[in-house]
């Protein structure tokens, strides 16, 4: 057991290693230091302890006190593991204890912990006792730094896991060391922004949790060396990170219902509107031509052809493109030949192409961009056809042709260009 750490959990005059089995106060060296400070232990109060020495023969441990605690607690696993030899145990002692820490259990009063100073000495003055019960326990050798390894594997919920550049990282506390450890496991396809859209990380490999195994090494009480490894994050590669970009596209493109009077979107807008999850920067896109891209890979749109020759004439560095939820669609602006042309398409709905012209007047196109907002909730109230019946002469609209005998989209195309003249 030599190397383990434990708690002791004191109850009045006993102490526990065990649920079931006390160890009374003289048999752990204490007794004189209560009779001097008249006082007893204060339920609940429990120490930290790590063996030093354990003499089977003798059934006693030497241990030193790595924190003092007061407050409710349970046995962690790896004590409850080894209570059929702490059940032998009948006698301990102390390479030292600190006296601040002792009292503070001793109180009772509050909650919380305290944490020795490296190279703590028993206070002889106050406790002449210590020397007969406790200091002539300290075997006269030469201090060597203690080295341990502790090797554990455990799950950890995706929930849990915090998404970093270049891996993950988490919190654990391990079985046989009493503070909070901070893992990290690398993994350079992985940014910090995926941490907002983590829950699709789970949903996508159909897994809520991750498996680690961690190794630890120590001297004395503090951390050499950390080393953590999942196979769950050593899975995610480019193609996993595509799979869950098209599902969460997926799910906001589901989300129809929300409580907002707009209808057209940039893609930041439409992403921080219809998003399950409220996200400060995109996790999966830079630019509005690859979210454009991505929606016609997964979608069954019926106008793919016309929505890529769009996109690729939209003007980008004059107009963000502009996304309506519902029927799901884009408006697009294109260069003319004397003017700008703002086009509405629809990504999967059987309905005409709309097309506005206006003068290339960066005002002119502001004040169009208001009024095609108006114009759509008047199409939502009154429905299209009163709207194409008293529009201008601005206004115009390709159909489609959905017939397998010609190619839709030449004619469309031909229609269109003839427009933009």
């Amino acid at each position: 057991m030599n190397g383990q750490e434990f708690k002791i959990l004191f109850r009045q005059d006993k102490a526990f290693l065990i649920d079931d089995k006390p160890i009374l106060l003289e048999k752990a060296g204490l007794s004189n230091i209560l009779n001097i400070e008249k006082k007893e232990f204060k339920h609940p109060a429990y120490w930290t302890i790590r063996v030093i020495n354990h003499n089977e023969s003798e059934k006693k441990i030497y241990c030193e006190v790595l924190a003092y605690h007061i407050g409710e607690t349970e046995f962690e696993q790896n004590q409850k593991q080894l209570s059929h030899k702490l059940n032998d145990i009948e006698i301990i002692t102390f390479r030292n204890l600190d006296t601040a820490g002792l009292l503070t259990t001793l109180s009772g009063k509050g909650s919380g912990s305290f944490y020795p100073s490296k190279d703590v000495v028993p206070d002889r003055v106050k406790y002449p006792s210590i020397q007969s019960s406790i200091v002539n326990e300290l075997p006269a050798i030469e201090k060597h730094p203690y080295k341990r390894t502790l090797t554990e594997t455990f799950f950890v919920q995706i929930k849990n896991v915090r998404f970093i550049l270049g891996g993950v990282s988490f919190d654990k506390k391990l079985q046989g060391h009493y503070k909070l450890i901070e893992f990290t496991i690398s993994n350079h396809d992985i940014r910090e922004e995926f941490d907002a859209v983590k829950n699709y990380f789970a949903n996508v490999p159909k897994t809520k949790e991750i498996q680690v195994t961690a190794v630890v090494e120590f001297t004395d009480d503090e951390i050499t060396s950390s080393v953590a490894k999942s196979s769950e994050i050593e899975q995610i590669n480019n193609s996993l990170i595509d799979n869950v970009k098209f599902e969460f596209v997926r799910e906001t493109k589901k989300k129809t219902s929300v409580d907002i009077d707009k209808n057209l979107f940039t893609m930041d807008e439409y992403f921080e509107t219809f998003a399950e999850v409220k996200i400060k920067k995109n996790p999966f896109y830079d630019n509005e031509k690859d979210f454009i891209n991505d929606l016609l890979k997964i979608s069954n749109t019926k106008h793919y052809k016309q929505l890529r020759f769009l996109s690729s004439q939209h003007l980008h560095d004059i107009m963000k493109l502009r996304f309506i939820q519902k029927p799901f669609s884009f408006i697009f602006l294109i260069q003319g030949d004397k003017n700008y042309h703002v086009v509405w398409e629809t990504l999967d709905t059987e309905e005409a192409t709309y097309i506005w012209q206006i003068p290339k007047n960066p005002n002119v196109l502001k004040s169009t961009m208001r009024k095609l907002e108006d114009m759509i909730n008047l199409m939502k109230i009154q429905g299209k056809r009163a709207y194409i019946n008293a529009a201008d002469e601005s206004f115009r609209r390709i159909n489609h042709d959905y017939s397998n005998l010609v190619d839709g989209f030449v004619k469309w195309k031909g229609d269109l260009e003839s427009y933009l003249k």
